[in-house]
């Protein structure tokens, strides 16, 4: 009955075109869409390099090591009292010289090989009461060598603290010191400790470089914990949380610690937020290496708005139903069609909704809503199930029968799309710049792998229109300390 009532009010305004009261009028009710959170993205993971020279350091052990060592002829007694009575000991001159510190690294090891030769001529009472012997090696044929060496370890504690122990390996001679009749004279290991304590050089020079890594770590901490400026008004927050250390590493250049931080990125917009400082946590330093567990995977996901002039979206989706030049006809062949005269994009985080006002065989608007859906081949922006809101549907039916509705929804749904390109290829490219930078000691090196659609928000009466994505790519922090 409700329905052959309609259809006679609309076949009444059909047969008479000047009685404008009986066009019909559509005007449902906006549909109740609540705006959606957009959350917060996973915990993005990035990796970890913080090195400090270590060459400067062996250096210093090499400039105060003396390269070549003396004594007179019966002058040293290395600590035997002498070859007077009652000591009875020996007394020698010699002439040492040594090569260059040979430095090797592995792991958290370094050894340090201090290769020298030399001639020794000794003298000695043998036996204690009789006549002074003396002999020599090495000086009217070729000299005699041997070399000490000493191994290094690095310790670095999750107090962002390290320290250098050195213990004494010993000192192998190549060739023997034969003496005529004073025998076998084996004084090598004397000889390279006149050339100095070699160990407590080693360990002196490098702690005292190595103190500068809880420095270095809290400096480069603070730079991580400062926002970047990515685009006018948008700031990049890396927000780190965590340290880990998963590997040690020493070269004769560096000791190289490598490891992750563990981030909470974010994009703010408007002023420059503050410093989101945090203290220097301890390391965790029972790490695993991030190739050996797929699961760590350095990576990041960054939740990033991209602005859009709402006034130009606007401008292209009138341009698609051809409003301001004669509009388009639904349908578009006969005399009884609906004309779209405006169009205004709303949007609600999740779900998005169109009103459109026409004329034609009804006057009034619809409200259409769907989800919003992001190609990122074509960086169009869809709604690819819009469809009426149930008030519009309700009304549309009942008052609109000339309309093929399904024709007309499709039809909208390829119109209705917003170009993003523009604004994501320009945000991406800030974004790339502010990830492949020096701030300070620290460099970060990033790449962006693919984005997706979070959420979705246009507001006309603010002109404003964001949509968010999660970038996601990879990323690494190298620090280089001085």
């Amino acid at each position: 009955m409700k329905d052959s009532m309609w259809l006679a009010l609309a076949l009444a305004c059909v047969a008479g075109p000047g009685l404008v009261a009986c066009v019909p009028n559509v005007r449902p009710s906006a549909p109740d869409l609540s705006t959606t959170p957009i959350g917060e993205p996973s915990p993005s993971i990035m990796g970890l390099s913080l090195s400090l020279p270590i060459k400067p350091l062996l250096s210093a052990t090499e400039a105060s090591t003396p390269s070549s060592l003396s004594a007179r002829e019966f002058t040293e007694v290395f600590g035997t009292g002498g070859p007077n009575r009652p000591s009875c000991g020996i007394a020698c001159g010699y002439d040492a010289t040594r090569s260059p510190l040979a430095f090797a690294a592995y792991g958290n090891h370094i050894t340090t090989n201090l290769s020298f030769s030399y001639w020794l001529s000794c003298t000695k009472r043998m036996p204690c009461k009789a006549r002074l012997v003396s002999a020599s090696c090495g000086k009217s044929e070729p000299r005699r060598r041997a070399a000490e060496t000493v191994t290094t370890q690095i310790n670095v504690l999750p107090t962002w603290t390290a320290t250098a122990t050195t213990k004494h390996d010993g000192v192998v001679t190549e060739d023997q010191c034969v003496m005529g009749k004073l025998g076998l004279v084996d004084l090598a290991d004397k000889l390279a400790a006149r050339f100095g304590p070699l160990g407590n050089a080693i360990d002196g020079n490098l702690n005292r470089g190595l103190s500068q890594l809880r420095p270095e770590a809290e400096s480069a901490w603070e730079q991580l914990s400062n926002p970047i400026a990515v685009d006018a008004e948008t700031w990049l927050e890396l927000k780190p949380e965590k340290l880990s250390i998963s590997a040690i590493q020493i070269t004769s250049d560096k000791l190289q610690l490598t490891g992750e931080v563990q981030m909470q990125p974010t994009v703010a917009v408007g002023g420059q937020p503050p410093s989101a400082r945090i203290p220097l946590p301890d390391a965790n330093l029972d790490a695993k290496p991030a190739n050996l567990d797929a699961k760590r995977i350095k990576s990041f996901d960054i939740f990033m708005p991209i602005k859009a002039e709402y006034s130009a979206v606007e401008t292209a989706l009138k341009q698609k139903l051809k409003i301001g030049a004669g509009g388009l006809h639904y349908p578009p062949t006969g005399t009884h069609y609906l004309t779209p005269t405006d169009v205004t994009l709303y949007g609600y985080g999740q779900r998005a909704a169109f009103k459109v006002a026409f004329t034609g065989i009804a006057e009034g608007f619809a409200y259409l809503v769907g989800t919003p859906s992001f190609d990122a081949d074509s960086n169009l922006l869809s709604f690819p199930d819009l469809d009426y809101s149930p008030s519009t549907r309700k009304l549309a039916l009942e008052s609109i029968q000339w309309v093929d509705h399904d024709a007309f929804i499709r039809d909208l749904r390829t119109r209705l799309v917003v170009d993003l390109g523009e604004s994501l290829d320009r945000a991406k490219s800030k974004l790339a710049d502010a990830l492949n930078h020096n701030y300070g000691d620290v460099q970060l090196t990033g790449s962006i792998a693919k984005q997706s659609l979070v959420s979705f928000y246009a507001d006309p009466s603010q002109s404003r229109l964001i949509a968010y994505f999660s970038i996601s790519g990879a990323a690494s922090v190298a620090v280089e300390g001085k």
